[in-house]
């Protein structure tokens, strides 16, 4: 995947990032869980594994967009996830989705 593919699905994504390349490692490093990654609704009573990339890979980054992150933090969580997974790319990527995560993500009643 690539940093354009990732902004264009995450709009969420701020500018002054985009041309960082760490993001780009990011992008490739990860670009399977990315392809599949998905904003949990508001109203989610179940997680599914795509649900769940979103809230490790991409949320940090919709934290920093807010202000509530400073960018060298963010870019340190984003080098620490690279690490972890060039240590043990299988054990890694399935320590994004805990066990007994839904197939399918659920929503309460009265959300669409």
């Amino acid at each position: 995947m690539t940093v354009q593919e990732l902004v264009a699905k995450f709009p969420e994504i701020p500018p002054d990032l985009r041309g960082e390349p760490l993001l780009a490692r990011f992008a490739e490093a990860f670009a399977e869980q990315l392809r599949l990654a998905q904003k949990p609704s508001a109203c989610s009573t179940a997680r599914d594994p795509g649900n769940h990339y979103y809230m490790r890979l991409v949320n940090p980054i919709a934290i920093y967009r807010l202000g509530l992150m400073k960018r060298e933090a963010l870019l340190k969580q984003l080098q620490d996830l690279l690490d972890k997974r060039a240590a043990d790319p299988e054990g890694f990527a399935a320590s994004l989705v805990p066990a007994g995560a839904a197939a399918r993500e659920a929503k309460g009643p009265g959300c669409q």
